[in-house]
């Protein structure tokens, strides 16, 4: 693992605080503005919170899982057997970043938006067709993403610590299953007589959930198999791997179930809240992969060597 002795160890470690008290500041605020509407029937609250306040913290998110994502990956040395995972893990968070940017500033008609300055023919033009698209960076970054979760898979076999499914983790699984089953039953092939159609932005989009099906089966694979390092931070990196993809999950179920009218007014709400959630996690994985990382380096500079265990593949050559 590569070191760095002007390592930023002490603000890396205050980074999951920040991280979780960022994101309950954030709905403790989104609440205030949802009883605001409730109270006063106008939904204007709610689109300053998202246009404003929401994506300035969903942008700020996907920017921190960037960067850490990037730290990972370098201080692995190279020939490491998680560098190539982290290496697609970052460009996961690229193109989530990039979704972010595209999707929460360039998409919006808000003050956000500097497409809004420019003449209105060319950003009239140019919002429209950004905001068609910025959804296809979903599908890209589970790909990657997926690809990345891949060879973490494969390090905890070769060393030995691959876990096994518990009886939750199926229950997970089937919820997510059952939900990806039923969105293309009822929305990609019935309404098109059996046979799946649309422009080629629709059709990727499709592939989101399947992705999600398998991220999260590898996600809880992963989380089984370090679950034997105790409560340390590279159980709490996978942990939240996992709790960003399973609030994902219920994201897009959300929206799914409020597109046909099945949530009421309370729930429907709740679900666009889970976006915070599903940022936030991402943004910890990360950040508690790069303490961990930090923690060994200083191991070895205050002089205690040692033959790792298997487990600290994931932190050490």
């Amino acid at each position: 693992m590569n070191s760095d002795a002007n390592d930023p160890k002490v603000p890396i470690a205050e980074l999951p605080r920040i991280i979780v008290l960022g994101v309950a500041l954030v709905l403790v605020t989104g609440i205030i503005v949802a009883l605001a509407w409730w109270q006063t029937n106008d939904p204007r609250w709610v689109r300053r919170f998202f246009s404003f306040p929401g994506a300035l913290f969903l942008v700020g998110c996907s920017s921190l899982q960037l960067w850490l994502s990037f730290q990972c990956w370098r201080r692995f040395s190279r020939g490491d057997l998680l560098r190539p995972a982290w290496f697609l893990i970052s460009l996961s968070a690229l193109a989530q970043w990039l979704g972010a940017i595209f999707g929460q500033v360039l998409a919006a008609e808000s003050g956000l938006n500097p497409l809004l300055l420019l003449p209105a023919p060319i950003g009239g033009s140019l919002i429209p067709w950004i905001a068609e698209y910025a959804p296809l960076f979903s599908p890209l970054y589970m790909l990657f993403l997926c690809l990345g979760l891949f060879y973490v898979v494969k390090a905890c076999r070769q060393n030995g610590i691959l876990g096994r499914f518990r009886p939750v983790d199926f229950l997970l699984l089937g919820v997510v299953a059952v939900y990806t089953i039923n969105f293309f039953a009822t929305v990609v092939l019935i309404p098109h007589g059996s046979a799946p159609a649309g422009g080629a932005q629709t059709i990727l989009s499709w592939t989101s959930d399947p992705l999600l099906c398998i991220l999260l089966f590898q996600a809880i694979l992963i989380r089984r198999s370090v679950a034997n390092m105790g409560w340390g931070l590279i159980a709490r990196c996978w942990l939240s791997f996992t709790i960003a993809i399973f609030a994902t999950s219920v994201g897009d179920i959300g929206l799914w179930a409020w597109s046909r009218g099945y949530l009421p007014g309370a729930l429907e709400a709740a679900s666009w809240y889970v976006w915070f959630l599903a940022s936030a996690a991402y943004a910890l994985g990360p950040a508690y992969q790069l303490q961990a990382m930090l923690h060994a380096t200083a191991r070895r500079v205050r002089g205690h060597p040692r033959v790792p265990a298997p487990q600290e593949a994931f932190t050490s050559d």
